[in-house]
Parts: C-alpha cells; sequence; structure tokens
C-alpha cells in the first residue's frame, strides 16, 4: 500500500516537472529577445590614457544621458603590477558622472552593485579626469 502510494507520488511529481520544463521552454522562446542579446556583446572600448599606473578605457556605446548633465558610463581599468611577481588587474567599472561639478560615483564594480557609494571627486587621479572630460564632452555636447 505504501508502496504504491508512494509510486503514485513519483508519477505525479514526474508530470509537475515535466509541466514547468514545458513552460520554462515556451517562456524562453517567446521572451527570447535577439536584440538583447545582440546588444550585450557590442562594445566599443577607446583606450584614454596610460600612465604607470595602468591603462584606462570607456566603453562609447554605454554613454547614456540620464538627467540634468549626469550620465552614466562603463569604463575598464588595467591597473599595472607593483613589481615582476605580480599579475596586473583588469576591473570594470559602472560609473554614475556628474558633469556640472565632475564628480563621480561607481555604481558597479566588475558587475557587484555598490549601493552605498557616494560622490567624490576624482582628487587629481589623471585617468579619472580623462574619463571624466571625454564622457561629458560626447554626451552632454
Amino acid at each position: 500500500m505504501v508502496l504504491k502510494n508512494l509510486l503514485k507520488l513519483t508519477k505525479r511529481m514526474k508530470i509537475i516537472l515535466n509541466f514547468f520544463s514545458i513552460c520554462f521552454i515556451i517562456f524562453l522562446l517567446v521572451f527570447n529577445n535577439s536584440d538583447l542579446t545582440y546588444g550585450i556583446g557590442n562594445v566599443d572600448w577607446v583606450l584614454l590614457k596610460e600612465n604607470k599606473d595602468g591603462k584606462e578605457w570607456i566603453d562609447m556605446g554605454s554613454l547614456k544621458l540620464i538627467k540634468n548633465k549626469e550620465i552614466s558610463v562603463l569604463t575598464k581599468f588595467f591597473k599595472n603590477p607593483r613589481d615582476s611577481s605580480e599579475k596586473g588587474q583588469l576591473s570594470l567599472y559602472l560609473m554614475r558622472i556628474n558633469c556640472n561639478d565632475k564628480t563621480f560615483k561607481d555604481t558597479s564594480i566588475n558587475g557587484i552593485p555598490q549601493f552605498n557609494s557616494k560622490w567624490q571627486t576624482s582628487n587629481n587621479d589623471e585617468l579619472i579626469d580623462v574619463v571624466i572630460e571625454k564622457s561629458c564632452s560626447e554626451v552632454i555636447n
């Protein structure tokens, strides 16, 4: 009796699993937007500056005007190794820039949201300064 009930339960679970699998496949087919997947791969990296600290790029295709001369941009920074035993480090930043007062905040670092990021100045970091200048000149002007 217990075995019979267990077999019925297993059969029902298989039916439910098949139902959800079919629903998931239909969902993927209906909501598969090839324009979205195409846009993910399109980046237009432009090397802005290279110095002793590293290299800084911006993705020209990611520049977006948000509001009141505030923009967002995807940047890539390669930090030069300090010595020969170290490897360089590549990081991606989604930055929000206020073009009026030349401040910025990192809203995402390597894909991890930075919910508590605060507006800050570049503190005369020439790589950040060049990102702010190029990004603002491309979007605002």
